[in-house]
C-alpha cells in the first residue's frame, strides 16, 4: 500500500471506547500512553467510533482503543475513506480482544508500543454482503449459530461473567434454541446444501476470548479464509464435543467440513443472523469475499 508523502511528522489519532471494559478502558488506555501525547477522541456511543475513523483522512495512523466492537467500526470507518488510507493500530482494552490477539498484541502497553516501533503488516479484511447492507469484517464472519451467540453474548452478560464465562454460557444458550435448518454454502471447495449447525469464515485462528481455535492455520495475512461446516448432530454429542474448539480438535469430528476460500455465498431456509467481529451485522442471505491487503497495521512482528 502506497503511503502518503508528507515532510510533516507522523501523526496518530486515538479512537477510543469510553464503554470498553466495563467502562475501564479510559484509564487502562491512559496508562498505557504514558508520557506519549497524541489525539485522543472518546467514543461514547455504538457507531461513533466508525464515524470519527471515516473524518481521519488527515492522520497517518489511526488506533482503535477498545475491544473488538471498536475496532470493527474503526476499520468500516477507515476503508470508507479513499486509498491512501490511514494505518490501523490496536490498543486492546475490551473483554475479549480477539482481533488484538490474533494480531500478537497482548496488551495496551504491547498496542501502543507496536505503533511507536512495530512492523506495518498487510491485513486481509472481508467484504460482507448481507440482505439490509454491506460491510467490512476483520476476525470472521458466522452465520446463524454464530449470529444466536453473539446476541447472547451481552455487554450486561460479559460485565457479570468475563470474556471466557460469556462465551460458553452464550454458546450453550444459543445450542438449545437452535434448530439448524436448512442452508446452502457454496465456496471455492464446491456447496454445501442441508442442515447444518454451524457456518463460518475464519480469518484468524482464535476466538471467543482467546478460548476458541475455531480456525486452526488461519492467516490475517495470506490471501485465503477458512470455512468451518458444521452438519446438524445430536445437540448432547455437540456439547460433549465444545471442549474441542478450544484446541482445534474440532475438526477431526466427522460432521465438521474445513476449507481454505477466498469467498463465501449462504442463503437459507428462514432469515439468519449474520455475525462479524462480535456484532450482528444483518441476515441472509450473504456473500463473502477475502479483500487481500486491504489495510496496512501495526503489528509487534513483520508477518506471519
Amino acid at each position: 500500500m502506497a503511503r502518503r508523502e508528507s515532510a510533516r511528522p507522523m501523526s496518530t489519532l486515538v479512537i477510543a471506547s469510553s464503554y470498553a471494559g466495563a467502562g475501564r478502558g479510559p484509564q487502562r488506555l491512559l496508562a498505557a500512553l504514558g508520557d506519549d501525547a497524541p489525539d485522543v477522541v472518546l467514543a461514547h456511543l455504538p457507531g461513533e467510533a466508525w464515524r470519527l475513523a471515516a473524518a481521519a483522512a488527515s492522520f497517518d495512523t489511526v488506533v482503535a482503543a477498545g475491544g473488538d466492537g471498536t475496532v470493527h467500526e474503526v476499520v468500516n470507518g477507515l476503508m470508507a475513506l479513499p486509498p491512501p488510507r490511514p494505518r490501523l493500530a490496536l490498543v486492546p482494552l475490551g473483554t475479549g480482544n480477539d482481533i488484538a490477539r490474533n494480531l500478537g498484541v497482548t496488551d495496551a502497553a504491547a498496542g501502543w508500543a507496536a505503533v511507536r516501533g512495530g512492523h506495518a503488516v498487510a491485513l486481509d479484511l472481508l467484504h460482507i454482503t448481507c440482505r439490509e447492507r454491506a460491510a467490512w469484517g476483520v476476525l470472521n464472519c458466522g452465520v446463524g449459530f454464530g449470529g444466536e451467540v453473539v446476541a447472547r453474548a451481552t455487554p450486561r452478560l460479559k460485565r457479570l461473567a468475563g470474556p471466557n464465562l460469556t462465551y460458553l454460557l452464550a454458546t450453550l444458550s444459543a445450542l438449545a434454541a437452535w434448530d439448524s435448518p436448512w442452508v446452502s454454502v457454496c465456496s471455492e471447495a464446491g456447496c454445501f446444501r442441508g442442515a447444518a449447525l454451524f457456518v463460518a469464515l475464519g480469518n484468524g485462528e482464535f476466538e471467543g476470548g482467546g478460548t476458541m481455535r475455531l480456525s486452526p492455520g488461519a492467516s490475517m495475512s495470506d490471501g485465503v479464509a477458512h470455512l468451518t461446516i458444521i452438519r446438524r448432530g445430536l445437540k448432547l454429542h455437540t456439547v460433549a464435543h465444545v471442549s474441542d474448539l478450544s484446541s482445534g480438535r474440532h475438526l477431526a469430528q466427522p460432521e465438521v467440513a474445513y476449507h481454505e476460500t477466498r469467498w463465501m455465498e449462504v442463503r437459507a431456509a428462514r432469515p439468519l443472523r449474520v455475525q462479524s467481529d462480535g456484532d450482528v451485522i444483518g441476515t441472509t442471505p450473504c456473500r463473502v469475499r477475502v479483500v487481500p491487503g486491504a489495510l496496512e497495521v501495526c503489528t509487534p512482528w513483520p508477518s506471519r
